[in-house]
């Protein structure tokens, strides 16, 4: 499927491919936020066809997402907590330092993305 031909429709769409949620992507997309119309526009055939396609590209460009490559950090952090020798505590600790900064990171990440959208519309 081509671009969308409206430009806020595609930055809805773009938006909510990667991980937006839909009133975030919708009030990104310049619309005014009200209850119940970013859901309407998702569901519109060429909106929801167009997120279908981008969502997939997206999954296709990533081994692993970070928000799951944090959560994999929390698991070991969690792991080597229970462990509890000196080694396995530093072990956490090292991972939830690592699982804090690439929260971080993604959140800034997100942020940047939502200020390029706005800027480009």
């Amino acid at each position: 499927m081509p671009i969308l031909e409206n430009p806020r429709l595609e930055a809805f769409a773009q938006a909510g491919a990667k991980g937006a949620l839909l009133d975030d992507a919708y009030e990104a997309a310049g619309y005014v936020l009200a209850r119940g119309h970013s859901s309407r526009l998702a569901k519109r055939p060429e909106v929801a066809d167009r997120l279908a396609e981008l969502r997939a590209e997206f999954t296709a460009a990533e081994d692993i997402s970070p928000r799951a490559f944090i959560l994999a950090l929390l698991r070991v952090a969690k792991a080597a907590e229970e462990a509890k020798t000196p080694t396995s505590v530093r072990e956490a600790r090292l991972a939830l330092v690592d699982a804090a900064k690439l929260r971080n990171a993604l959140d800034e990440s997100h942020r940047a993305d939502r200020r390029n959208l706005t800027i480009d519309l």
